[in-house]
Parts: C-alpha cells; structure tokens; sequence
C-alpha cells in the first residue's frame, strides 16, 4: 500500500503589472527565518484551492480573485516523506497586507529578487513560476540537501487533473 503524499498549498501574489511579488518571512514552525509564497496544509473537507484562499487571508490579510494554479512541487525525503505542494499565483488581490503571527509580508522587485534565505529548491522553480509558465517539478532529498530535480512544462489542464484528483479523498 502506498501512502498518500503530505499536500500543501503556496501561493504568490504579484503587483497588478506583475513587477513585484509578496512574499512572506517565516517566523516559525517549518522553514523559519526563509522567505517564500503563503500556504499551508488542507483542513478536513476544504479543497486545495479552498486551502490557498484560506491560507492567504490568515498569513498576510489578502483575498485574491484570481488565482491561477501553475504548478505542482513533488518532493521525497527518507525523513518526512512524500509531500505534494501546489503553487498559485495571483495579481487581482484586495484587501490590506497584515503580518500574522506566523508570516512578516515583504513586497519585493521581481527583476531585484534573489534566492538569499529562500528555500533550497526555489531557485530550480521560482524561474519557470516568475515567467508565468505552468510546471511540474521533483525534488528528492538526503539530510536537507538535493539530489535529484527534475521540472517539466505541463499544461493548463494537467495541472487541473493533478489538483483534482489531489481533492479526492
């Protein structure tokens, strides 16, 4: 029997011109002190996009109108597992930025940005995710360092198929 992958959310929303991104500084729990998207793990009975929404509104006040799912990150570690991350994006946002307890919001420059205290992976996806393309991307890890990637381009709805069958129980 193959267990499920652990599913999360992450979500980045970008100025109306899509010159600048908001990302967030993690103030504690997995991946304190690194910058990256807002998101989180599905509660029970709420769907992945349902899941990106939620977690948007608690970790940085905003709602966004139009969330464009663009990709979907597979990763494998012997110590926590299969985790399955699914990336959106978002330039029609409305609502005031706030700092939750959890995440500091930052805008940041798109041409301006760098992988300084990022997640390892993110300078293999962020590009592919900057340019407004759709991907899969797999990740494998040994003691937090990488040792396999792999990102190919996928379509629009692939991505779709990936995310519902990700919404089945």
């Amino acid at each position: 029997m193959t267990l499920s992958p652990q599913r999360y959310t992450v979500i980045f929303p970008f100025s109306g011109d899509g010159k600048r991104i908001l990302l967030g500084l993690k103030k504690r729990g997995m991946g304190v002190g690194l910058w990256n998207g807002f998101g989180g793990k599905p509660e029970i009975g709420e769907t992945i996009d349902q899941c990106a929404h939620r977690e948007l509104k608690e970790e940085c006040g905003l709602e966004a109108r139009d969330l464009q799912h663009v990709g979907v990150l597979s990763m494998y570690s012997s110590k926590s597992g299969r985790k399955e991350v699914f990336v959106y994006t978002a330039k029609d946002i409305v609502g005031g930025i706030t700092e939750s307890d959890e995440m500091r919001p930052e805008w940041f420059n798109v041409a301006d940005l760098t992988y300084k205290d990022t997640y390892k992976e993110a300078q293999v996806w962020w590009p592919t995710m900057l340019k407004g393309s759709t991907f899969v991307a797999r990740f494998e890890f040994v003691d937090g360092d990488i040792t396999f990637q792999e990102i190919s381009p996928v379509e629009a709805k692939q991505l779709a198929q990936l995310r519902s069958s990700a919404n089945e129980p």
